[in-house]
């Protein structure tokens, strides 16, 4: 009788073993990241109290990596009236769900997880009115995008916000100083203000006085160009392309050249690029050219489309596509994510050889 159960309880055990492998297994993985892009508010600028409002953005909710079935994809609205309207992609067929309103809107793991190779996307449109009790001057949180555990509890490294301004703040004194952005063709020329050297191009000088000064931008094997600018509190950008000395002609002697005004190129030809990471400290890469490292704001980025790489050691490199607006600084903000763990042979193995020393026992038996 022993013999005959012997077996049966050794076989019950090999299979909590393995139910507690796996139990393992699951919670190592259940880390997961998402990324929100292209959010746009609608009116732009300046909201006040009572305006409608929409707020549109896109969540990654999957890429390389399967978001966990266990928790949850939580959308929170700041704003009153709130309407939502949302569609999930999943590499590429799109399905729309249902209009829904409240004050949160909760998408499921079911939802939200499959392989690790699909590409699961998330596009949400929120309408509503900014509540009548909102602050002018203050800064309003309009969305909250953030991932919830198993228990319902939100995962703090993920909270993403959407924000703007309501109302107009305390009108700002009249700046006693200017913004300088200097760029040049070709670049790494060096630049001199008021006779000082404060750099090589593109660069960008700060608290730069009210008044006239004078530039002079220097590269080996180019003529030097001298102007002069006027700050008077605002932004300028100056762009000059230099005049390599190979076209100078050497048949008589030059001609002093007399000090013009710059006429600087209009800031609404470049735009801005925000970039912020979790965790921060990320390298940032436009158009393969090292910015920086997040959180940083980048300037004078000609408009258009450029490419953007986010590189942190012991993270998945992010490449994408950014665009960047005329006179505007475009917002770019995402939780990097680490490469996919799977189970190790190590446990494989264990469960061999406890199988292969269970029929060895019941061999010699």
């Amino acid at each position: 009788m022993n013999g005959k159960i012997a077996p049966v309880v050794t076989m019950f055990r090999i299979r909590s073993v393995v139910f507690w492998c796996l139990g393992i297994v699951l919670l190592v993985s259940g880390g997961s990241a998402f990324t929100v892009t292209g959010v746009s508010i609608t009116p732009p600028g300046t909201l006040n109290p009572n305006d409608a409002v929409n707020v549109s953005y896109t969540v990654y909710a999957a890429s390389g990596t399967a978001f966990p079935s266990v928790d949850d994809l939580q959308f929170v609205s700041g704003i009153d009236e709130t309407v939502w309207q949302y569609s999930i992609i999943v590499n590429g067929v799109e399905n729309v769900r249902p209009v829904t309103g409240g004050r949160s809107l909760t998408l499921s793991g079911f939802e939200l997880s499959y392989r690790n190779q699909d590409e699961v996307i998330v596009k949400a449109l929120v309408k509503g009115r900014i509540p009548h009790t909102s602050v002018p001057g203050a800064i309003k949180n309009l969305v909250t995008v953030q991932e919830l555990d198993a228990r319902g509890y939100p995962i703090n490294s993920t909270i993403f916000t959407i924000t703007r301004l309501i109302g107009s703040p305390t009108p700002t004194p009249t700046q006693a100083y200017g913004r300088i952005t200097f760029t040049s063709i070709p670049s790494e020329a060096n630049i001199y203000l008021d006779n000082a050297f404060r750099g090589l191009t593109p660069l960008t000088i700060d608290g730069v006085p009210n008044g006239n000064h004078t530039v002079l931008l220097r590269l080996s094997r180019y003529q030097d160009s001298v102007r002069t600018i006027t700050v008077a509190g605002n932004p300028l950008l100056v762009n000059i392309a230099l005049v390599p000395v190979s076209t100078v002609t050497t048949t008589a002697a030059p001609t002093p050249q007399p000090t013009a005004t710059v006429t600087a190129v209009p800031t609404t030809e470049y735009g801005s690029l925000s970039v912020t990471t979790s965790p921060a400290g990320a390298r940032v890469f436009v158009d393969g050219e090292l910015k920086g490292n997040t959180p940083t704001t980048i300037p004078g980025i000609p408009a258009g489309k450029h490419t953007l790489l986010v590189s942190y050691p012991g993270y998945i490199d992010l490449n994408t596509t950014v665009i960047i607006s005329a006179g505007k600084t475009a917002e770019y903000s995402t939780t990097l994510v680490t490469p996919a763990r799977t189970p190790g042979f190590g446990i494989i193995a264990a469960l061999l050889a406890i199988s292969g020393l269970v029929a060895s026992r019941k061999f010699r038996k």
